[in-house]
């Protein structure tokens, strides 16, 4: 058993006061939310309301099928984004001249705001599900990309030289040097690319073609059903917060040494 000077036992005692802060704060935002909602139960429905909504549309079958859809849309582009990102990353750190070309574009599309290409988009590749798909990926891939390039450039010269003195090939340099050594950055890249595709996902479903989460969203909104649009920003709310902690749990598992420094 811990004694009260271990340092572990400090540190569960701190996250167990943090979840104990986060539990009141939420019953404190459903009470709020609760009085509130009483006041005007047209503009702002009461949280039992929103989440019979919910569980009407679960008992259908519609909540179900829509998180489907915007969970498939989500992982197609952020799993394109990984993998291009990464790839392309990497490449960018083995090759001068192609950095010095293409490193200014990448920066230039990266502070381009994603909803004023989705009009673009819409014109080239129409409403269908690709389309939606590149708009996540244009959300997510560039962070991704940076960091990895920016981890496999820094990777310490001596052990590029000790690949070569073993006479290891280009695929070996990749896989044994490079890869392992912007893996920590890649992963916060990662971190950030699976907020920013959530983002991409809700803005391909509310400007291309309304499916999934989103298009339930704009569908009750248009109907003025405060009840289901609430019911559901929460529950994007929740989807969010426990994507977030995935990030963060595989950020821990692939830089542990990120964790020791932020404490």
């Amino acid at each position: 058993m811990p004694s009260p000077s271990d340092p572990g036992s400090g540190v569960s005692g701190a996250r167990l006061k943090g979840v104990a802060i986060s539990l009141i704060g939420l019953l404190a935002g459903l009470l709020a939310w609760q009085v509130l909602g009483q006041r005007d139960p047209v503009l702002l429905a009461t949280p039992v309301r929103s989440f019979e909504s919910l569980a009407a549309m679960t008992r259908d079958g519609t909540l179900p099928g829509a998180l489907a859809d915007t969970g498939v849309l989500f992982l197609a582009g952020l799993a394109a984004a990984v993998v291009g990102g990464v790839g392309y990353g990497l490449v960018l750190s083995r090759s001068r001249r192609l950095r010095t070309s293409t490193q200014w574009l990448v920066f230039a599309v990266q502070s381009v705001p994603i909803v004023a290409l989705a009009p673009l988009i819409l014109a080239a590749f129409g409403f269908g599900f690709w389309a939606k798909v590149l708009v996540v990926f244009l959300s997510a891939v560039f962070p991704v990309l940076i960091n990895t390039a920016e981890g496999a450039r820094h990777t310490p010269v001596t052990l590029l030289e000790v690949a070569r003195v073993h006479r290891s090939g280009e695929w070996a340099l990749w896989r044994d040097v490079l890869l392992p050594h912007a893996m920590p950055y890649a992963m916060s890249g990662i971190r950030q690319g699976i907020a920013m595709a959530f983002v991409g996902t809700f803005i391909a479903e509310f400007f291309l073609e309304a499916t999934g989460i989103g298009g339930l969203l704009l569908g009750a909104s248009s109907r003025f059903d405060s009840a289901t649009v609430l019911g559901l920003t929460v529950l994007v709310s929740v989807l969010a917060a426990m994507l977030m902690a995935l990030g963060q749990v595989l950020e821990r598992a692939f830089a542990p040494w990120r964790e020791g420094s932020t404490e």
